[in-house]
C-alpha cells in the first residue's frame, strides 16, 4: 500500500479550464501541495488504486474544497506505463458540470475501478 507520505505526483500540464475551475495553476506542483479539504483522502484512495491496481478509476465529487458546492467534477485516471510494463504517469481528463443530474450522481459512490 502506498502512504500519502510516499505518494509524489506531480502536475505535468494542466489546462486553462482546469486553473479556471480550482482557482490556482496546478500546471507543475505536487496534488499534496492542494489543500482539497475532506476530499483528501479521496483522492489518496482514487489514486492509490490507479497506482497500485494499475487500472483506470472514474468519479465525482463536488468542487467544495475549491468553494464552488454547485459544480461537481467528472474526472478519469488512466495509468500509462513506460516499455518496462512500470506505471510512468496518470493521465487525467476532468469534466466540470453544474446541474441536477450531476448533484444526483455525485451523490452515489462516487469512485469506480474499471
Amino acid at each position: 500500500m502506498i502512504g500519502p507520505e510516499t505518494l509524489q505526483l506531480r502536475v505535468r500540464l494542466a489546462g486553462t479550464r482546469l486553473r479556471d475551475y480550482m482557482g490556482v495553476e496546478t500546471t507543475g506542483r505536487c496534488v499534496a501541495d492542494f489543500d482539497l479539504g475532506d476530499q483528501r483522502d479521496y483522492w489518496q484512495a482514487a489514486y492509490q488504486e490507479v497506482l497500485e491496481g494499475a487500472r483506470p478509476a472514474q468519479g465525482v465529487v463536488p468542487m467544495t474544497p475549491w468553494k464552488q458546492p454547485h459544480v461537481f467534477q467528472f474526472w478519469l485516471r488512466l495509468p500509462l506505463m513506460d516499455a518496462d510494463g512500470k506505471i510512468s504517469m496518470v493521465l487525467g481528463h476532468d469534466a466540470f458540470l453544474q446541474s441536477e443530474k450531476a448533484h444526483a450522481l455525485a451523490g452515489r459512490a462516487n469512485l469506480r475501478i474499471a
